[in-house]
């Protein structure tokens, strides 16, 4: 048999390609049976919490996080609605998973606005003045009420229904009341109307005494004056009393107005 041997200088270059070789191989799987993938997470709105296999990776948005490729359970966390979703999701290797979801508020807005503003809003409770935002309005239908501190400011009521994740605007003007209405009007037609019935009585009553005074004088002393002017004292009397009962009636009547219109 013979034996070769191989010069140590060849050895050398030989182990030296099969590292390289191998280095080369290693490169490439290196690229691909060893390649991570990227996630990305948008929410509406933003700040939602991100877990990975209940591990926390911060708060949406993330942007190209870094993942080995396999399977991982995502979950948003809602930290202000204290409500969250669940799902599975697959990392590729060198592919970007982009996630995207809208996180709809089991509440509702509500968002108020009046002219001229600082108008208190009032539902179940004070909102606070305008303009006034609510953004944890429970579904439903509710009586609003904006009332201006000025009191010359007509105040308003309006009725709204607020649906769950959405929002409701309101925005109104505030009339003024006007220096004279119409019902300040009748307040003065029927004030006066009612003094000057009652004075009018006042006065026919003194007359009714003065002249039925005189005509009981005369009838007991006739010879004084003739029977023409005892039948002009009892005229003036009787029309006295005439005048003291519509001046009454009059004023009762208005006084009842007054007492309609101010109650309306």
């Amino acid at each position: 048999m013979f034996r070769t041997e191989i010069p140590w200088q060849e050895f050398s270059t030989m182990i030296k390609r099969c590292l390289h070789t191998l280095i080369a191989v290693l490169f490439l799987l290196n690229g691909t049976l060893f390649a991570d993938g990227y996630l990305t997470v948008r929410t509406e709105p933003d700040g939602i919490e991100v877990w990975l296999d209940d591990n926390f990776v911060g708060d949406s948005p993330i942007i190209d996080k870094k993942l080995k490729s396999g399977r991982y359970s995502l979950k948003l966390v809602d930290p202000v609605q204290h409500s969250s979703t669940i799902e599975e999701i697959f990392i590729q290797d060198n592919e970007n998973t982009v996630i995207e979801k809208t996180i709809k508020s089991k509440f509702g807005s509500l968002r108020v606005n009046s002219v001229p503003e600082g108008a208190t809003v009032s539902i179940a409770t004070d909102l606070g003045p305008t303009p006034v935002t609510n953004d944890f309005m429970n579904p439903g239908k509710y009586r609003v009420e904006i009332r201006h501190p000025d009191k010359k400011y007509l105040p308003i009521v309006e009725e709204v229904v607020i649906p769950r994740g959405e929002s409701v605007s309101l925005s109104k003007t505030l009339e003024r009341e006007k220096d004279f209405t119409q019902k300040d009007i009748w307040r003065l037609i029927l004030g006066g109307t009612t003094a000057a019935g009652f004075v009018w009585a006042i006065i026919a009553n003194g007359n009714y005494n003065e002249y039925n005074t005189k005509y009981e004088y005369k009838k007991v002393v006739p010879s004084l004056e003739t029977e023409d002017m005892q039948k002009d004292f009892k005229s003036k009397r009787n029309s006295s009393l005439a005048q003291m009962i519509v001046g009454t009636v009059v004023g009762s009547l208005s006084l009842v107005g007054l007492e309609i219109v101010a109650f309306f």
